[in-house]
């Protein structure tokens, strides 16, 4: 898979010419090999792009994220049909039982507190919120059925953010972070396709409307990695958000984390997850291998 970002600004047309993408942009044009690119995010609505480079982005299984006026992501196309047993691992997935869906969920769980529990101790040091989120580590029963991800959420953001943060609000912040859980989303949307899982099956998440259950319960655990990056850029946040501070955010898949006892980038260790979660389903043994928070 590739491991570059590919950020169209500005732009009149994307074409195909031997394997490499190119940006065509008034006088001058630029080429980037396809196979050194995972995504492509158009922020320019009057880019052209041929059907030729469409079939090519799913070949290569590379991600294209179209944004609308105000540069937010509105559209992922990923690969379809990319990984060869597809159909054995959306059997896997669909043979997955309640029992064991709890299980992985309380793991989820788990480990988004413990993630938000580190970036408390980067942050705010509130020793009262880190000791009660600890507490409710300890707490989380089989499927979270007495909330604790909910409850720990309210205490965290209050912390970290400050006692007026109010998450879903037209601020900066959350303009930064929701941008910025989209960027992590179409990475393991990406991924999943390209290993051959359905993202409608989730394991908590369940709405029948909802095309990607498994990626949001696959995030859960990335999510105070995004906030602890958005933490320490966030006196330079702009209302919309600047075309640097969004190329920023999208830099968030090469930031280092913990995966496998292993320093590895954000983007690796989702591969890292879903392998997991592939051998999870395969096997019956429940070992995920979520990241981690460099200290």
């Amino acid at each position: 898979m590739g491991y570059r970002q590919v950020v169209i600004k500005k732009c009149e047309k994307l074409n195909l010419e031997d394997r490499q993408l190119i940006i065509n942009k008034e006088d001058n044009s630029y080429k980037v090999p396809l196979e050194d690119i995972n995504f492509v995010l158009i922020e320019d609505n009057k880019t052209v792009i041929t059907s030729k480079v469409l079939a090519a982005f799913g070949a290569k299984g590379i991600c294209l994220i179209v944004c609308d006026d105000k540069f937010e992501p509105i559209s992922i196309m990923y690969p379809y049909n990319y990984h060869f047993k597809q159909l054995e691992n959306i059997e896997k997935q669909l043979s997955l039982d309640d029992e064991s869906k709890k299980i992985i969920w309380k793991e989820i769980v788990k480990a988004k507190i413990e993630n938000e529990i580190a970036v408390l101790c980067q942050t705010s040091k509130e020793e009262r919120v880190i000791d009660k989120l600890s507490q409710y580590v300890k707490e989380i029963k089989l499927g979270d059925e007495t909330n604790r991800e909910g409850l720990a959420a309210k205490m965290y953001f209050k912390s970290l953010f400050g006692s007026e943060f109010i998450r879903f609000y037209d601020d900066t912040i959350n303009a930064a972070l929701n941008y910025a859980y989209q960027i992590v989303k179409s990475s393991i949307i990406r991924t999943l396709s390209i290993y051959g899982l359905n993202s409608y099956l989730g394991v908590n998440h369940k709405s029948k409307v909802n095309n990607f259950n498994l990626v949001y319960d696959l995030i859960e655990p990335y999510r105070a990695i995004v906030d602890l990056y958005v933490y320490k850029i966030k006196d330079n946040l702009t209302l919309p958000l600047s075309f640097e501070i969004r190329k920023e955010l999208i830099n968030i898949l090469n930031i280092p984390v913990i995966s496998n006892n292993m320093k590895c980038t954000l983007e690796y260790s989702i591969e890292v997850l879903i392998k997991s979660y592939i051998k999870t389903i395969s096997t019956g043994e429940i070992n995920l291998i979520f990241p981690r928070i460099i200290e």
